[in-house]
């Protein structure tokens, strides 16, 4: 009985040709087609443990969370700033609030029922006013040396319009006009001025 050509050849068989050229298709697709591309400084990405990414639909409303949490990470580093003048003209309070933080700080509002009554805010201003400042004592602090925690408090008061109509089933419009105060902490650390160093003569 005759054998198949196939048997007696010393090729590697289909099945192990089939795997390797899938495999080596998908590794190019994934790495250089623009399918996916290699994030080894990037933090933000659908696989980050093993940091590298591919393209990856994501809802509005998900790219707008990645935005937001960005923003507040950059909002919650901790910086060390210059220590403070010793002549005490320099203010140690520099950044006050904006008003993109203060609106965000103020009390949600549900927009309405749909097709029955619609809401809406405008005409916002914002009064940003400073109500207190605090310098504590010198101390170290784990990772940042010796340093001074200052203590700004601000007081922000929000003016806006509160707007509500409809057009059917009965059609009305009404305005409100409301105020809304909010209290903002905003701590940061400064470096320890070490004592005047008097200027020695050349030699």
């Amino acid at each position: 009985m005759f054998q198949p050509a196939r048997h007696r050849s010393p090729k590697t068989p289909r099945w192990v040709r089939g795997l390797l050229t899938c495999t080596f298709l998908a590794v190019i697709s994934t790495t250089h087609l623009g399918c996916g591309l290699d994030y080894v400084v990037r933090n933000i990405s659908p696989l980050h443990p093993t940091g590298w990414s591919f393209a990856w639909p994501i809802l509005p409303s998900q790219s707008q969370r990645l935005e937001e949490d960005i923003k507040r990470e950059e909002r919650d580093k901790v910086p060390i700033l210059d220590p403070i003048p010793a002549d005490g003209l320099g203010a140690a309070c520099l950044d006050p609030p904006n008003e993109e933080e203060v609106w965000n700080k103020v009390p949600k509002f549900k927009n309405g029922a749909y097709f029955f009554y619609e809401t809406q805010r405008n005409n916002v201003r914002i009064l940003i006013e400073k109500i207190g400042e605090k310098v504590d004592p010198c101390k170290i602090y784990p990772l940042a040396g010796p340093c001074q925690l200052v203590h700004c408090h601000y007081k922000c008061t929000v003016y806006y319009d509160e707007l509500y109509w409809s057009d059917y089933p009965i059609p009305f419009n009404h305005v409100d006009h409301k105020v809304e105060v909010v209290y903002i902490d905003k701590d940061h650390l400064r470096r320890c001025g070490g004592p005047a160093q008097a200027a020695t003569p050349p030699l």
